[in-house]
């Protein structure tokens, strides 16, 4: 299993260094406005670099790769904004600033990939932005091998162009033994996803949320190569960190 990693690390390596703007995405299809309500451009420097998932109307939860200096250490909040209510990642709904980013303790290269964005002024909820419930541990527990999920994001397409509108698609869950086989990602704290070539997330999709019945089981962290390969994409297991994440939110004040 040591050298099952050390491969799948070796491989996970190589897949960032390759990394460039002919990244592939999910081969979806156009979301609709007030679809996925809970769904919001996460942007440093007004340019869009993760996508995040309203839990309350005070705090958005997304991966820490887009946001972090080094490790746990967050970029300066000043450069980091949030558009909501909008499937336009350019134009419309509103853009909030943040007041403050919690990036995992632990968050290194791969794990614990989460951060919990505190927003400026909490938001007024309508018909186009809308909090989506956290997945507990019995709904986390249901997620067999199989089980479909959806997923959003304003990543790369085919072409190698950042769609202007949210892209949605539909993927099945890895049993952790299978991902472990396929690519030495088995642990726990992960959830895997699996697709078809030239399908899954990409460049600009880091954060997406992996949505089953209704409520957020994942968040989306990495893919190998350029994306679109037959290795699964690997998302964070929002319910293994549901204590982290709870008490994130407590501890943050207005």
């Amino acid at each position: 299993m040591a050298f099952t990693r050390i491969v799948a690390f070796t491989l996970i390596l190589a897949a960032f260094a390759n990394a460039a703007p002919e990244g592939r995405i999910l081969e979806g299809s156009d979301a609709s406005s007030g679809e996925l309500p809970w769904i919001a451009s996460v942007r440093v420097d007004n340019a869009h670099v993760a996508v995040g998932n309203i839990i309350d109307s005070a705090h958005i939860l997304t991966s820490a790769r887009g946001l972090s200096e080094l490790g746990s250490t967050a970029i300066a909040t000043s450069r980091i904004t949030v558009r909501v209510g909008s499937i336009n990642q350019y134009a419309g709904g509103q853009i909030v600033n943040v007041q403050n980013v919690t990036i995992h303790p632990s968050f290194g290269n791969f794990l614990h990939d989460l951060a919990v964005i505190t927003l400026e002024q909490p938001l007024t909820f309508s018909s186009r932005i809308a909090a989506i419930a956290l997945a507990t541990t019995e709904d986390d527990a249901g997620l067999a091998e199989g089980t479909e999920v959806t997923l959003a994001g304003w990543g790369l397409q085919l072409s190698g162009a950042s769609p202007y509108k949210l892209q949605q698609t539909t993927l099945q869950v890895l049993s952790s033994h299978e991902c472990e086989y396929q690519a030495g990602f088995g642990y726990d704290s992960v959830l895997c996803l699996q697709h078809g070539v030239q399908q899954g997330i990409s460049s600009g999709d880091d954060g997406a949320g992996v949505v089953s019945g209704n409520k957020l089981v994942g968040v989306a962290s990495f893919f190998f190569g350029a994306g679109g390969t037959k290795l699964p994409d690997v998302s964070t297991r929002v319910a293994y960190y549901s204590e982290w994440i709870a008490n994130t939110i407590a501890a943050s004040t207005y």
